[in-house]
């Protein structure tokens, strides 16, 4: 007897996607969010204990972060939050090694580009304008729903490259591409609309890459490389002026809505206790004077969740310069990985994946997105890294073994074999 068609469901993807979507839509779901998140990513480790525990022996070195913020609770201001923030981001980033174990980077890009649409679509229809005329989606600011918006224009764009995916799949990613177009317009957020220029030319660049010799391509990284360093020298001779320029011309505060002020704030806390800093999440509690002082300031409700609008600034004051440099190198160096392996293997996931952490260092600069619990940008931004590693040891392990010739004219193999070897991770 026939067995009848069957549908195959494959438990990994299913729940990233559930963990996924109660962050990604935490402002339509609330509480939820945090409970899904976790019974999702939870399920996801337990599903094959031996496949996680061997992830996490890999990539131990990302659990330092929230190994050394836990430990901040010796000198933390609130040692009760330093701890138990600390291991809610340790699960946060377990979570992240180990989906990189279960999928690959075209089934992420394919989740991700229906989790982001979610919201898209959900803000199209139950969405709202706030007090200053900016369109707020189903979000709690014009920010936020901004954010949200640039991510998933970078999403669907690498989805109508992709010559891999279904034609059904591409057509939708033009459909999202144009319709990001307006929606960010009318967020009416100058950083989001400057930053995804940039972000989007990473992915057409690094899809152009296919289509170019060896040499070509050692041109293009060297005009690439050029126009950067320009880029950097005119932001550190001029930046100042440039962004007054820019901000006058769009009609926007010269302060960044009072951003600066923030900085010289959390610059002076640094200034205090450079090195080991306040504690990991001490600043921003309620009762702790200074905090209060600043959400007055800015007319914030105490407790609303502030903060300094700078990743570096922001996270220094708490752990100090220590804790940042361990947040740099996932940052950075997640972003010079991918872009290494981006240029040896061109393609729409690889060249999405650079382009969001580009998207995250550039905001970093006036947004603090990364690290802490429950975090759809410290997820991505570590599995970033974490994707590079494994693409490039790929690579690395599929090079064809050289071979030498001895004096008796025989032919022998220096290693075991000339064959690619096999890699954990079959399917990147």
């Amino acid at each position: 007897m026939l067995a009848g068609p069957r549908l195959s469901i494959n438990l990994a993807t299913l729940l990233t996607f559930g963990a996924f979507a109660a962050l990604v839509l935490n402002a339509m779901l609330g509480p939820l969010a945090a409970l899904t998140f976790l019974a999702c990513a939870g399920l996801l480790m337990i599903s094959n204990v031996p496949l996680s525990v061997d992830s996490v022996r890999r990539y131990w070195f990302v659990l330092l972060l929230p190994v050394y913020c836990i430990f901040t609770a010796l000198w933390s201001l609130y040692p009760s939050n330093s701890i138990r923030y600390g291991v809610q981001l340790g699960f946060t980033l377990v979570f992240a090694i180990v989906m990189t174990g279960r999928l690959s980077t075209t089934t992420l890009m394919r989740l991700m580009f229906a989790v982001y649409g979610i919201g898209v679509l959900a803000s199209i229809g139950l969405g709202r304008t706030g007090t200053g005329g900016a369109w707020l989606g189903v979000f709690g600011s014009k920010n936020a729903f901004a954010a949200h918006i640039a991510v998933f224009m970078l999403i669907a764009v690498a989805i109508a490259a992709d010559r891999h995916s279904p034609a059904l799949l591409r057509l939708s990613g033009v459909a999202g591409t144009i319709v990001s177009g307006p929606l960010l317009v009318l967020a009416q957020s100058t950083g989001a609309i400057l930053m995804v220029a940039p972000c989007l030319a990473i992915i057409l660049l690094t899809l152009l890459i296919t289509r170019l010799t060896g040499m070509q391509k050692l041109l293009l990284v060297a005009l690439v490389s050029i126009a950067l360093a320009a880029i950097a020298l005119g932001v550190f001779v001029a930046g100042d002026a440039l962004m007054a320029e820019i901000l006058e011309g769009s009609g926007k505060d010269a302060t960044l809505t009072g951003r600066t002020d923030l900085w010289a704030t959390g610059l002076s806390y640094i200034a205090e206790r450079p090195l080991q800093g306040l504690g990991y999440r001490s600043f921003w509690v309620i009762g702790f004077a200074p905090a209060e002082e600043l959400w007055a300031m800015f007319d914030v409700p105490s407790g609303a969740g502030f903060n300094f609008h700078n990743t570096y600034i922001s996270n220094a004051v708490e752990i100090g310069l220590v804790g940042l440099g361990l947040q740099v190198a996932l940052i950075y160096g997640g972003a010079a990985l991918m872009a290494a392996y981006a240029f040896a293997r061109p393609n729409a996931p690889n060249a999405l994946l650079l382009s969001l952490q580009a998207l995250m260092i550039l905001r970093s600069f006036i947004e603090v997105e990364v690290f802490f619990e429950f975090s759809i940008r410290s997820i991505m931004g570590v599995a970033t890294l974490l994707y590079a590693i494994q693409g490039l040891l790929a690579l690395r392990h599929q090079r064809p073994v050289p071979v030498r010739h001895h004096p008796g004219g025989l032919l022998s193999h220096v290693g075991l074999s000339s064959r690619p070897r096999p890699y954990p991770h079959p399917h990147l």
